[in-house]
């Protein structure tokens, strides 16, 4: 699962090879409320065709600077190496970029907050976003441990379902987590050894008198019936479904046992949104009057649609 933010244009560097002389990489970044200056986060290359990087020339208001240590502005928060060679004149009204990478990572060499982003590429221009929605240093740090979280909780999962040998009590409990470590089956390993075993019977009855050797020749059909077993991998790997993709919830803080609710929902690839950003949720946790369009759901039907590995009526 992609890391994703909505983050400001701060600056840009020129491309190399063809994409030289032109602006084709740059400088992303996110508003820091504490010390009200812009901080950045990554450096991002990737996502647009050459027409758009050729109408991306004319349209982004940019001063050269050249990387002169003399020109970078008061409100930007950056490191000597990331030194744009040009820089917006005012961020307030500059582009914002949906930025899309592998995972949020830790990178010293930015300044917000050491946060960053792994591979990051432009999804998707936000025309409908200016600096005041796009996401900010608290709200950063906040997708930046949500991600850990996630991440932290797939190998837990992966963890326990390769330990996994038989049904256990309680899994099937609503508070208890999905019941999915079942999916891959463990009495698989089983079969090759059984036909193995007869592989093993009908060569040694052909010729009684290499019967010991031919019997020894399962051992290839045991080998390469054991090059299969990386085939159960993936099916432990989906042990985390998209249950609840598209789906926006807004999940009060005071939400009884709302850390293990919160990492659950994050983990099937749900979207969390913040309560100034409610009126784009479309699920909500309790009351709807800031956003009366959401549907209203609880605890148990986030604990249902992981039980049911779909989304399910609200309840």
């Amino acid at each position: 699962m992609a890391d994703t933010a909505d983050l400001v244009v701060l600056g840009a560097f020129y491309g190399q090879g063809s994409k030289g002389g032109m602006m084709s990489i740059f400088l992303m970044g996110c508003y820091d409320p504490s010390s009200q200056k812009w901080c950045t986060v990554t450096k991002c290359a990737g996502g647009h065709d050459d027409a758009t990087l050729a109408r991306l020339q004319k349209e982004l208001d940019m001063v050269k600077i050249s990387k002169d240590p003399s020109k970078i502005p008061s409100w930007l928060k950056i490191n000597k190496i990331y030194y744009p060679d040009f820089i917006v004149p005012d961020p307030k009204k500059a582009a914002v970029w949906e930025i899309t990478g592998a995972e949020f990572s830790k990178s010293e060499a930015h300044t917000a907050d050491g946060i960053s982003i792994r591979f990051p590429r432009c999804t998707r221009i936000r025309d409908d976003k200016d600096w005041k929605s796009a996401t900010n240093l608290p709200q950063l740090k906040e997708l930046y441990q949500l991600s850990k979280e996630r991440a932290a909780f797939t190998l837990v999962a992966g963890d326990e379902g390769s330990s996994t040998t038989g049904g256990s009590s309680g899994e099937n409990e609503g508070t208890s987590g999905p019941a999915v470590s079942h999916k891959a089956p463990r009495a698989s390993p089983k079969r090759p050894s059984a036909s193995a075993k007869k592989a093993g019977e009908k060569l040694s009855g052909s010729d009684g008198r290499g019967g010991t050797k031919l019997a020894a020749k399962p051992s290839p059909v045991k080998v390469g019936e054991k090059r299969k077993a990386p085939d159960e991998t993936p099916c432990q790997a989906k042990v985390l479904l998209d249950i609840f993709t598209g789906v926006r919830l807004y999940l009060p803080p005071s939400t009884p046992d709302f850390s293990r609710l919160r990492r659950y929902f994050v983990a099937f690839d749900g979207n969390l949104v913040q309560e100034f950003d409610m009126a784009s949720a479309t699920h909500v946790l309790g009351s709807r009057d800031k956003n009366p369009e959401a549907q209203q759901v609880s605890p148990e039907w986030i604990w249902a649609c992981i039980r049911k590995r779909r989304l399910v009526a609200p309840c």
